[in-house]
């Protein structure tokens, strides 16, 4: 009875021994496993950060590029703006230089002076196109439907005042009082329409 004693508590403690050393391996195992499970929540956490920061940076670039877009098509309709204004001061003074020969011209003398200074008008009118046209940007136009309604309306003022002007000359040149008229009339009823749709007479 002693003996069969003797082999159950020897047999016990043998288990257990083997059971605990068995189990030590498993749960180094599960400290790897845990540690690594960490390791990649971390990796995670620091791709989804990275991501994060690339995306805003991404939004960020994108709203860089619109607004580098957005400045140069300003400095387009900017410049439009510069030529078109610049063009008008130019026939507000061409015109305020045919006013100071205007009763001279009306007198009809065929005066050569007079002839000359109304080729240089003619000319200078001709120059002040050639500038506007020469900074003109044909698509910020198209795109833009103010500048599309200004281009058209000082397309039409520049063929008035060719008309006018050329009516004038073949009139002072050949003594036609009626064509005379007529481009003096041409003058007086020109209509400047402005960028602030504002109308001026001459």
């Amino acid at each position: 009875m002693k003996k069969i004693l003797v082999i159950s508590a020897v047999t016990t403690i043998l288990l257990s021994a083997c059971g605990n050393q068995n189990l030590l391996p498993l749960e180094e195992k599960s400290t790897d496993l845990s540690d690594k499970n960490h390791e990649i929540k971390l990796e995670n956490q620091e791709l989804k950060n990275d991501i994060n920061k690339k995306e805003k940076q991404l939004k960020s670039l994108n709203i860089d590029k619109k607004n580098t877009d957005q400045a140069k098509k300003n400095q387009k309709i900017s410049g439009y703006l510069d030529a078109s204004s610049e063009y008008y001061n130019e026939v507000t003074n061409i015109i305020k230089d045919y006013n100071r020969i205007d009763q001279e011209v009306i007198k009809n003398k065929k005066d050569k002076d007079i002839v000359e200074r109304l080729d240089v008008l003619i000319e200078d009118h001709k120059s002040a196109i050639d500038s506007y046209k020469m900074t003109l940007d044909k698509e910020i136009i198209k795109k833009d439907e103010q500048l599309k309604a200004q281009d058209k309306d000082i397309q039409k003022l520049q063929q008035d005042i060719n008309k006018a002007f050329m009516s004038i000359q073949t009139g002072y040149k050949k003594e036609k009082k009626e064509e005379i008229q007529k481009g003096r009339e041409m003058l007086m009823n020109l209509q400047i329409k402005t960028e602030k749709d504002k109308q001026t007479n001459y």
